[in-house]
């Protein structure tokens, strides 16, 4: 950790340190989106709808930026990490509303062979995502991304 944001972390409240906590655990869940390759797969195969394939690359890249944005929330807050955060979550919400979409007008892919909902995890997600999209507009956890410079008052 560099010495800015060490320096950052330490005048950081409880607060924004529980909400960084959870974005974080939140994010590294995103991993789990790599679920999408075997759609991809079935859908290559001809076993799934075309319709599936931008929900799945969608997926895959949440799967694939969370680690770097799991790295930018520890090591390089700022404009750039806050603005990228807010990205991702908006372009999860997208993929969750595809996925809705493309359940009600084609039917669910074969990975969710099984599911007696299968709108309910999308819903989980979409819920979870717009929280987090939501808190990191409110000043008290925006503020968790930017540096305090607390030297220029002395």
């Amino acid at each position: 950790m560099n010495e800015k944001t060490a320096l950052n972390d330490s005048i950081l409240s409880v607060a924004q340190k529980l909400f960084l906590a959870a974005m974080i655990i939140w994010t590294l869940l995103q991993m789990s989106r790599f679920i999408a390759l075997p759609l991809i797969n079935e859908i290559d195969a001809g076993a799934d709808s075309e319709a599936w394939r931008y929900p799945a690359y969608l997926d895959l890249f949440a799967a694939v930026f969370a680690l770097p944005l799991i790295w930018a929330f520890i090591m390089k807050r700022g404009l750039i990490t806050w603005a990228c955060g807010i990205m991702y979550w908006a372009i999860s919400i997208v993929d969750h509303f595809g996925n809705f979409v493309t359940t009600y007008h084609v039917a669910p892919p074969s990975i969710a062979e099984g599911m007696s909902n299968p709108y309910l995890p999308a819903a989980i997600m979409t819920v979870f995502d717009l929280l987090f999209l939501i808190l990191m507009f409110i000043p008290t956890f925006r503020q968790s991304f930017f540096t305090l410079d607390q030297s220029a008052d002395r």
